[in-house]
């Protein structure tokens, strides 16, 4: 049972330090077009999303609930985009920088479960009377549980 817990525990952490690293890690600043802006009502407070197109052609998608992001199609905008995973982390529209939406309530659910299953796993191997052989299993079913995640980074 260790080892099944380890292999779902390496793959929460990981995707929770890929998230981690889209919301805080280095990015990239470029020039773009908003190419279309969609406004809906979740409540009483209007969310924005926003679609844009680099120089380069790339594509990206970007949603805030600041009222600043309600940038019109045409509208010239500065890009902050995250090295790992390529997101975009904020828009500068009218000298205005605004944060985009991130995961970062991904990356606590996700640190949340991997830890609790790391914790459980741990838990395991000390009862399991060979701690040892238990502690090994748990390393090496960590390193294959991140493995599938690995090449997002």
């Amino acid at each position: 049972m260790p080892a099944l817990f380890g292999l779902f525990a390496g793959a929460a952490l990981t995707f929770a330090a890929f998230w981690l690293l889209q919301a805080v890690g280095p990015v990239e600043r470029v020039e773009a077009v908003v190419e279309a802006r969609d406004t809906w009502r979740s409540g009483s407070e209007p969310s924005y999303h926003l679609v844009l197109r680099t120089a380069s052609g790339e594509h990206f998608e970007a949603w805030s609930g600041d009222k600043s992001f309600g940038a019109p199609p045409g509208q010239p905008v500065r890009l902050e985009i995250s090295d790992v995973g390529r997101t975009v982390r904020a828009v500068e529209v009218y000298g205005d920088r605004v944060e985009a939406d991130t995961s970062g309530v991904l990356v606590f659910w996700a640190t949340l479960f991997g830890g609790g299953m790391l914790v459980g796993t741990l838990a395991g191997a000390v009862e399991s009377g060979r701690p040892v052989a238990a502690a090994v299993t748990t390393a090496a079913s960590l390193g294959v549980g991140a493995l599938p995640v690995l090449p997002l980074f």
